[in-house]
């Protein structure tokens, strides 16, 4: 009887679902670019309410399953205006296409940086810089930092030397801070990544054993080893209110950067090979036979292999790369490996539960040969510096003028440089681990809450090694020594950990929409750094345990930090909005009477074009868009961990533990506080065939971090960073499209970026002038003092008399500021049919630099460039240093960066 029951039950339920599966229908098409045509893949087309969807595959191909009804279809694509379809499907459907039409001021583009969960752009009071897939596809570079370069108009991005995996010199709207690096915060699927705002203390030395030294002075960038092959796209915004919501640590700006997840209905692979050779530049170099001597032509050479599929249901997206570069260095001296993977995931578990994971990880090793600034043999420093003439020893060539050189004297200098070069041993190695977990959940169409968990693991292992071939060869050491030989080892260990929960509530009151965001976050993160030394090495030994003498030091930060946030936007029509919130953040970095610190923002925006008298005055077809807003925010840049202790120092005397006061400690230590105002405005003319978006901002820091000389009564007898210090930093940013020409065959358009800054220490809080990078004060340095920029070069200005003789000089004055007062960028993009020409450049006007290479060229009697004949003729060269201000020279420049095709 109970079996009869449970095949009728059975009948009954697969009835039901042939039933439920019969009235199915199917609906299947393609989007495309409403004016060229082109497919658009990974476009999302989704039924609110219905919480059913699908993405166009590789082909912009997609099929959705639906019951049968009527429906609202909502279909959106990065960069192109969101669509929404109104459609009756009781029957199947086939070969039903979808137009997107191009969005140049992204209105309807929903992103997530600065507001905690989506929001549509039309609703901010504040900017927010996007990067598609569209994009960084184009780009063919293999580097975050040179893409941010080539596209995103606000953001300065420059390497700081040619050494490999150079730190880049990233900033935003000027110098925010005097003590805090400026590249902004970074994260990856919502999980806050290691940037090298925690300094490597410790490092290897470029220097010999000769000269000690322990740092070198490039660093290694943390955002140069993050692979650009699987990011969907980028999202940037400066510091000020944009950034509020992240409170104490992003005065700088947030880079926020989404990978891939797959999910295109069809499992795709590829395989692609880049070769190709790097050609060193000879524009800056002052000899001609310099390159002759010191480069090569570089074979490189990259492969990349991924696939990608899924479903609405689930997807995927698998990459991975090598690349070798054989570098422009002769001898291969800056080779770069690197080993990249990458992965993405998403699943939606049921109605409600998505989740969303990546993981990466990456490889890299690299060589470099040592820095300048170092006194003994190096490359620039020996042969454009005119150093070559005393190197090994004085009358070794004939002259230092390497053009003026016989050929015979030139072969045998190129001998020797050779070997020079080969003997070098400095080799970097980094391995980067990168997780992130996203869990969301939805439980109404209105309210959608996020989970993330992540882990951002990298370690830095860095080795040099001096020979003593090498110091003989250099003429550093006799002929003959056997003891000085050293091998140094660094190891930089990073540890981040991010866990955040975050929710969004959407409302909709009449003619009144309210996006509410509440949230709370975690991080922290460890910086452990271990260096080793080891002296009197036996000759052709890699290890430190044939060392005679080792010596070790270690260094450790810690930094956490807990925050919550709450923002409230409001509209009302859909052309009104206000928005408010608040950020509290309470950190391990600050000091004991600090509590948490509390980061309020609030802005308003208004579409003005939506009036219904502005098409009176002005015809839409003229300004189609006209948007203005405002809005005034607070943000913050984090102390070092654990400048707000009081320590002890203990060095050992005699063979003995010996204690003396070491930093002092601040129980008042704050994070520096930046306000933002701004003012702006969105336009759009003739059918938004012209954009424009134009910001006036201000930010001034308080609480500024200045390094303060103790008070020589108290005993102390180290600085300790105080909050005592303003910086004011202002200026204007446009940013505008042009499209010529568009249609189905031809796209010709032009991008424009200009920006201005004024950048001035308002109030120094009484502390002295203090050096922030550069040499000893005969020479030059950059220098924090009040009334002046932050980082202005200075050092001793030359008086000349009527005769043209030096008479005498101004110790440390003021020799210009490192800081433009205008920069930006300009590019163009030609497209006919499926033919792309791609081209950007970039410029700045208004800084200035130092070039100590013609300072020593003047030294060592190479070149007068600069100096009247008089002194000359005076044949004083010991002056070189009286007159640094004659080697000071204008850094404007417009540089074509990249030509694609």
């Amino acid at each position: 009887m109970l079996k009869i029951k449970f095949y009728n039950f059975m009948l009954c339920f697969l009835l039901v679902v042939s039933q439920g599966l019969a009235q199915q229908v199917y609906v299947s098409g393609q989007v495309v670019d409403a004016v060229s045509g082109g497919v658009l893949p990974g476009c999302i087309i989704r039924t609110p309410g219905n919480n059913q969807g699908a993405v166009t595959d590789a082909s912009g191909s997609f099929k959705l399953a639906l019951l049968p009804g009527d429906y609202e279809l909502e279909v959106s694509y990065i960069g192109y205006k969101r669509k929404t379809i109104t459609l009756e499907a009781n029957d199947d459907i086939d070969g039903y296409t979808i137009e997107l039409e191009e969005d140049i001021l992204g209105l309807d583009e929903l992103v997530i940086t600065g507001q905690g969960i989506n929001t549509e752009k039309r609703r901010l009071s504040t900017t927010v810089s996007t990067l598609g897939a569209k994009q960084i596809e184009s780009m063919p570079v293999g580097r975050i930092d040179q893409l941010l370069q080539a596209q995103l108009p606000n953001l300065q991005t420059s390497l700081a030397s040619g050494q490999p995996g150079a730190a880049s010199i990233t900033r935003s709207r000027g110098v925010v801070s005097a003590l805090v690096n400026s590249t902004p915060i970074i994260y990856i699927d919502g999980v806050r990544v290691d940037n090298l705002n925690t300094t490597a203390a410790l490092s290897i030395s470029t220097r010999s054993s000769a000269n000690g030294g322990q740092t070198q002075s490039t660093a290694t960038s943390a955002l140069a080893d993050i692979p650009v092959e699987n990011i969907e796209r980028i999202e940037f915004v400066n510091g000020g209110a944009a950034t509020t919501l992240y409170g104490a640590d992003a005065a700088n700006g947030v880079i926020q950067v989404f990978t891939k997840k797959g999910g295109s209905g069809r499992t795709s692979a590829f395989f692609e090979t880049q070769l190709g050779v790097d050609v060193p530049t000879e524009d800056f170099l002052f000899f001609d036979r310099t390159a002759d001597l010191l480069y090569q032509t570089g074979f490189r050479q990259l492969y990349r292999i991924g696939a990608s599929g899924g479903n609405d249901q689930n997807g995927f997206s698998i990459t991975g790369s090598m690349a070798h570069n054989e570098g422009i260095n002769i001898h291969d001296q800056n080779e770069n490996k690197t080993y990249n993977m990458r992965a993405g995931f998403k699943s939606r578990l049921n109605d409600q539960f998505t989740y969303n994971g990546s993981f990466g990880f990456t490889h890299n090793n690299f060589k470099r040969v040592k820095d300048g600034n170092d006194g003994s043999y190096t490359d620039l420093w020996f042969a454009e510096s005119g150093a070559s003439l005393f190197t090994p020893s004085a009358g070794f060539w004939e002259t230092n003028d390497l053009d003026a050189l016989p050929d015979e004297e030139f072969q045998r200098m190129e001998e020797w440089v050779s070997t020079a070069e080969r003997l070098q041993d400095f080799q970097t190695t980094i391995r980067r681990f990168q997780v992130a977990n996203n869990l969301n959940y939805r439980p109404m169409e209105s309210l959608s809450v996020r989970a993330t968990v992540g882990v951002d693991y990298r370690v830095q292992e860095e080795t040099g090694i001096f020979t003593n071939e090498y110091l003989i060869h250099t003429g550093e050491q006799p002929a003959g020594t056997d003891d000085q030989g050293s091998i140094s080892n660094s190891e930089r260990k990073f540890l981040g950990l991010t866990l955040e929960l975050a929710g969004q509530h959407q409302a909709q009151v009449d003619e009144f929409s309210f996006v509410s965001t509440l949230g709370g976050q975690l991080f922290r993160n460890e910086d452990e750094q271990i260096f080793y030394r080891g002296e009197n090495v036996l000759e052709g030994s890699e290890t430190l345990s044939d060392a005679a003498i080792t010596t070790s030091n270690d260094f450790l930060a810690e930094i956490v930090n807990y925050g919550v946030y709450f923002q409230e936007n409001i509209g009302y029509k859909s052309k009104y909005f206000v928005e408010f919130g608040i950020r509290g953040d309470q950190n391990s970095a600050f000091g004991d009477e600090i509590g948490v610190q509390w980061y309020p923002k609030v802005g308003a925006s208004y579409i003005l074009s939506d009036e219904p008298f502005f098409a009176d005055f002005l015809p839409t077809d003229i300004f189609p868009y006209f948007k203005i807003r405002g809005n005034l925010g607070f943000a913050g840049n984090l102390p070092p961990s654990f400048s707000n202790e009081r320590t002890i120092d203990f060095n050992g005397y005699l063979g003995e533990q010996s204690a003396s006061f070491g930093q002092p400690g601040n129980d008042d230590l704050n994070a520096e506080r930046s306000r933002t105002y701004e003012i702006g405005a969105d336009i759009a003319f003739v059918d938004e065939r012209i954009t424009f978006s134009v910001n006036y901002y201000n930010t001034l820091t308080t609480d500024a971090l200045f390094f303060v000389p103790p008070i020589p009564s108290s005993g102390e007898t180290q600085s300790q960073v105080r909050n005592i210090g303003e910086i004011e930093n202002k200026g204007w940013e446009i940013v505008s499209t042009i499209i010529f020409l568009q249609n189905k065959d031809w796209d010709f358009r032009v991008n424009l970026a200009v920006n201005t800054l004024d950048n001035e220490v308002i109030d120094a809080g009484g502390s002295p002038a203090f050096n922030i990078n550069g040499f000893s004060g005969r020479t030059v340095q950059t220098v924090v003092e009040e009334g002046r920029p932050v980082g202005f070069l200075r050092g001793n200005r030359g008086t000349f008399g009527e005769n043209g003789v030096m008479v005498d000089t101004d110790p440390q004055a003021f020799l210009g500021s490192t800081l433009p007062d205008l920069f930006g960028n300009v590019g163009f993009n030609l497209r006919w049919k499926n033919l792309n020409v791609f081209s950007n450049a970039n410029f700045q006007r208004g800084a200035y630099a130092h070039s100590f290479d013609r300072q020593f060229r003047f030294r060592y009697q190479v070149s007068n460039e600069g100096i009247p004949q008089a002194e000359i003729d005076a044949e004083n060269r010991e002056n070189w240093l009286n007159f640094t201000d004659r080697f000071v020279e204008k850094t404007d420049f417009f540089r074509i960066r990249q030509v694609d095709l």
